[in-house]
């Protein structure tokens, strides 16, 4: 069995990713920032399906989070699925700002950042050891990174670093795709998240 981590799986299209992974027979991490019931409901969905995964916390922007993170995943890896190491990571965890950039602050800026650029990479990093032969790294992003989009500047330009130059080539990367347009709004009527889940 391949084992996938798919970060902010507890909704949308992370939630979504995880499902269609368990349905072509791969176990599943996923992992939630701050709604474990979101996550474990992912969980029970995958288990009805007849598959295996398990929930864990994480915030892609807290890189000092990172090392328990790994650990964690290590334990869960060998008691959920018998396995040391998994095969393909998917960064998928984000949340979207709409602000005009005369009114983005040097906070606002900053989380973005840290969730959507240098938080993948640093994840990446710490988890490299962990990745079995083979492994691949998917990196989604946006279509906000293509098409000039109003309200979505810093947003944009992080999850463009994603794609090019990818800061993770040579490292096992497939693609860095992504969705096109989503309706998040359907999702989630409050746009802005401050957090991703």
């Amino acid at each position: 069995m391949k084992i996938v981590i798919v970060t902010g799986g507890s909704r949308g299209l992370g939630a979504s990713t995880a499902i269609e992974c368990a349905r072509r027979g791969m176990g599943v991490v996923v992992t939630y920032n701050s709604n474990p019931a979101k996550a474990d409901d992912v969980v029970k969905t995958i288990m009805e399906i007849g598959g295996q995964a398990v929930a864990l916390k994480l915030d892609v922007g807290d890189i000092g989070a990172f090392p328990a993170f790994r650990d964690a995943v290590a334990l869960g890896l060998q008691s959920v699925f018998g396995r040391g190491d998994f095969d393909y990571l998917v960064n998928n965890a984000g949340y979207g700002l709409f602000n005009p950039i005369a009114t983005v602050t040097e906070e606002q800026f900053d989380g973005l950042f840290n969730v959507h650029l240098k938080g993948p990479f640093f994840l990446t990093q710490i988890l490299l050891p962990l990745m079995g032969d083979g492994g691949q790294i998917i990196n989604i992003t946006s279509a906000t990174t293509r098409v000039a989009t109003a309200g979505v500047a810093p947003y944009a330009s992080f999850k463009g670093g994603l794609e090019s130059p990818d800061p993770l080539h040579g490292q096992g990367v497939r693609r860095a795709g992504h969705p096109g347009e989503l309706d998040r709004a359907r999702r989630n009527p409050h746009r802005t998240r401050r957090r991703p889940e």
